[in-house]
């Protein structure tokens, strides 16, 4: 046997060994990422007809493409191997048909199916194990596709997923290479490959293959972190640590979570969460010692960057190079413009009312305080307008939105979505550190993680959330204002329940809608998980169950008391 041959077995050997260590979850997420890709391409794009696959065990599931060519008026195509002749040809797959089982259990069009006429308008998107950065690509040793591509004068491109690239594929000279790749984190252009390659000495290969199985120093670094924190969470708990799934990241089976299975405790989410609580109390202490004021804009931002900010990179940094993906910093779309308005309506006549059943109406007067530690000055000059603005109101919004809302909803979410905005509204209702401001803050966290799911961007909570700093910080003049001019109480309390209403009903139309589009466009929803509502209240005390989520509540229980007494 060749040594070009060798090295391919051994190369397939071990990314398919790689490929059953994904989760179901982790497979799920990165196939609707690559997906999302090629739909968004210019490729995808300018293409006649899209020549897919029907995926085995493990292979990336490119099959929403379907979909999605067919609404834009492309023709849609899938391989027929003839075992006789070792050719393949593709054949289009109407709306009606489906896909029959055919030869190497390979599904593919049924008889009568008419050929694919390809041209250089053609995508084709071909299987493989993995690719190298040249677009050479490593198949199952059949050979078909090389020989299709031979005639082909269409676009090729592969999917792959980013960690199964590997530096070198070993390649024959029958081998034919792709144009473009995709990844579930973007395209690239193949780099031009002269001709292929033979390795001389089979030391090449054996070093593209430990390219592929071994870590880098940052990995390694990282998974020693994730180690040490699950055996100390795993010690608290008086658990062996074969309890607690030995993996890269603490994500659970999808349908585990659905069934109510055994569902283990997150304890990295409410670390971070313990952790901005035990800042923020030390920053108190920080200003108390701040006897020039002319300063406190500066320290106002510097606090919120090392409180908030520093803690979420770090963070994200230790959890899995997907995480960053799975936190929806998808940029808002202008056809939720509408719905973002209608639900800032709702938060405002909502907090008030709210802030009005705990605390009274006389609870609406007063100025703007941040964390019960800050309060904002406005003198009225441009300049410090801009600095309140930034300290009070930008800052605050991001770095809340940002941890609150779409780390711990990313995190949480696996119990279920309802159980991922309880948790993160409960966490954020306790930032605050009040008992009367409670109801408020935890009406308004589920707000926000509603509006962020249902446009699927952190940047519509973070434009929420900003706007209604800005409410709160220029609007309380004026609106103790209407309720002294208003004649009475009744009058005022009557106009918010009405806005609430009105605007309540408003917002989650236009959700109908959002969610209606979605549907019409496929768009992925594996992060939702299908839990009864019977397991919701199980569901969500497994969520809470950890020891760094009882040291959140200690510290928010301690300090709410400490509020009220002084």
């Amino acid at each position: 046997m060749s040594t070009v041959l060798e090295a391919k077995q051994q190369l397939r050997a071990l990314l398919k060994q790689k490929r059953k260590t994904l989760t179901a979850e982790q497979k799920k997420e990165w196939d609707s990422a690559i997906v999302a890709q090629i739909a968004a391409s210019e490729q995808f794009r300018r293409a006649s007809a899209i020549l897919l696959y029907a995926p085995l065990e493990g292979e990336i599931n490119l099959l929403p493409l379907a979909r999605l060519a067919r609404k834009q008026g492309k023709a849609v195509a899938f391989p027929r191997c003839d075992t006789e002749t070792n050719t393949m040809q593709f054949y289009r797959l109407e709306p009606d048909a489906r896909l029959i089982q055919g030869a190497y259990g390979i599904a593919e069009p049924p008889e009568g199916a008419p050929l694919c006429e390809t041209d250089a308008d053609t995508l084709c998107v071909l299987p493989a194990l993995t690719f190298d950065p040249t677009g050479a690509r490593l198949g199952y040793g059949k050979g078909y596709y090389d020989r299709f591509l031979e005639s082909f004068s269409g676009v090729t491109v592969g999917a792959v997923y980013r960690s199964f690239m590997v530096k070198h594929v070993p390649t024959e000279t029958h081998d034919r290479p792709v144009v473009y790749l995709f990844t579930e984190c973007g395209m690239l252009k193949c780099k031009l490959q002269e001709a292929p390659t033979e390795p001389s000495e089979p030391q090449e290969n054996a070093h593209t293959s430990a390219d592929l199985s071994k870590p880098s120093m940052l990995e390694a670094v990282k998974k020693r972190i994730l180690k040490t924190v699950r055996t100390w969470t795993s010690a608290l708990r008086k658990r062996p640590q074969t309890a607690v799934v030995a993996a890269d990241t603490d994500d659970v089976d999808a349908k585990t979570a659905g069934e109510g299975g055994a569902l283990r405790a997150p304890h990295a989410p409410p670390i971070l969460v313990a952790a901005t609580f035990v800042l923020l109390l030390l920053s108190r202490l920080i200003d108390t010692r701040l006897t020039d004021r002319n300063n406190e804009y500066v320290v106002v931002i510097l606090l919120q960057l090392l409180i908030f900010l520093i803690p979420a990179v770090i963070y994200g940094m230790l959890r899995s190079d997907r995480f960053p993906a799975r936190i929806r910093m998808q940029a808002p779309r202008m056809k939720h413009l509408w719905f973002t308005v209608c639900v800032l309506v709702v938060m405002v006549s909502g907090g008030l009312l709210c802030g009005i059943l705990t605390g009274g109406i006389s609870s609406l007067a007063g100025n703007f305080t941040l964390y019960d530690t800050f309060v904002a000055r406005i003198n009225g000059s441009a300049v410090e307008t801009i600095y309140v603005i930034l300290a009070y109101g930008v800052l605050p919004a991001f770095c809340e939105e940002l941890i609150y809302r779409s780390i711990l909803c990313a995190e949480y979410e696996r119990f279920g979505v309802g159980v991922s905005v309880a948790v993160s509204a409960m966490f954020f209702a306790m930032l605050h550190f009040s008992f009367p401001l409670f109801l408020s803050y935890l009406f308004l966290g589920a707000i926000l993680a509603g509006a962020m799911y249902t446009t699927r961007s952190f940047f519509t909570a973070f434009v929420l959330h900003l706007c209604y700093n800005l409410f709160c910080l220029f609007g309380q003049p004026y609106l103790s204002a209407f309720y002294v001019n208003a004649g009475s109480n009744e009058i005022f309390i009557f106009c918010l329940v009405v806005l609430f209403l009105l605007f309540g009903a408003f917002a989650a139309g236009e959700a109908r809608k959002i969610y209606h589009i979605y549907a019409r466009e496929n768009l992925d929803s594996s992060y939702t998980v299908s839990v009864p509502v019977r397991r919701l209240p199980k569901n969500l005390v497994r969520a809470v169950l950890s020891p760094a989520c009882a040291v959140c509540t200690v510290i928010w229980l301690v300090m709410a008391i400490v509020n009220i007494l002084s």
